[in-house]
């Protein structure tokens, strides 16, 4: 099992299909390939 800071969590999107952590850059999920939304629709729903 890995270990991940939350602050590194925070920097990731996740799938709102699989729930996986992927890098900001990425636009399609690494894991299942589902359409990511982007870091700034992700932190404003955040607020």
């Amino acid at each position: 099992m890995c270990f991940r800071p939350p602050a590194l969590n925070k920097m990731m999107t996740q799938c709102p299909a699989c729930k996986q952590f992927n890098p900001p850059k990425l636009t399609k999920c690494k894991k299942c390939g589902a359409d990511l939304p982007k870091p700034e629709e992700t932190e404003e729903k955040a607020k």
